[in-house]
């Protein structure tokens, strides 16, 4: 017998398959292990940048809804104050510049940073739900819509101010008021005003029921989406008191 046979009979050849095998089952193994585990650590970051950016957005949105709410409890009282000032039994008085001043319009409107919307747009992909993501863009949608009537009515309303200011230059309060009350721009002021309200009583009804859904199917952190809240109700306070 060669050499040759007495190495090929002392071969082992079926524990050798067996080692290769194992050895290629432990490889493919520890792949698809690093595999797994990269897909995981990749869906913690997924869900951490998820909660991020719907906990930031829903705020945003309830943020946005204070606002426009608190514009239109504002618009509403100065329509009262125009039906006051037009009804036939009203009486001029020194109270009536306070009572003009109040219904013009001299409030900040939507002082808000808009770089959450812009962070929402950036990252919203992490937001696979496709229903969510519209109804949170139908939202900033409506905002767009009310911030452009309150910025027109502002606008009127200057224009009116500026009427006024101008008559009181050259008459006492009595005329001043007069002639405002009949002027054109004066009084297209007021035609918005109730117009506007009428929208924005649309826009809020539609935005309230919008959030109310993206809160019950955005699944967002409960506890972090409180804690942002309570967050940006201090800061709304301490810039209240330092305006004031």
């Amino acid at each position: 017998m060669s050499e040759e046979n007495s190495f090929k009979e002392n071969l082992n050849w079926k524990k050798l398959s067996i080692d290769a095998v194992n050895t290629i089952i432990a490889t493919a193994i520890g792949i698809v292990i690093g595999l797994l585990v990269d897909k995981w650590r990749e869906n913690i970051s997924n869900e951490e940048n998820y909660q991020k950016v719907i906990v930031a957005t829903i705020n945003n949105l309830e943020n946005y809804q204070t606002q426009i709410e608190n514009l239109k409890s504002w618009s509403a009282y100065s329509a009262e104050c125009f039906d006051a000032l037009a009804s036939d039994d009203y009486e001029f008085s020194d109270s009536s510049i306070n009572d003009l001043g109040e219904v013009f319009f001299n409030q900040d409107f939507m002082q808000q940073d808009r770089w959450i919307e812009e962070n929402f747009i950036t990252n919203g992909s992490f937001i696979e739900n496709t229903d969510l993501r519209l109804k949170i863009g139908n939202v900033y949608s409506l905002i767009d819509l009310a911030k452009s009537k309150f910025l027109k009515l502002k606008g009127l309303s200057d224009k009116a101010y500026e009427k006024y200011l101008n008559y009181l230059v050259n008459e006492n309060n009595q005329k001043a008021w007069e002639k405002t009350w009949t002027d054109k721009d004066f009084l297209n002021y007021y035609s918005a005003i109730l117009t506007t309200n009428a929208d924005i009583d649309s826009y809020i009804a539609n935005i309230k029921e919008l959030n109310g859904n993206i809160l019950k199917i955005s699944k967002a952190d409960e506890k972090a989406l409180n804690e942002m809240r309570q967050s940006s109700k201090k800061i709304l306070e301490t810039l209240t008191k330092e305006k004031n």
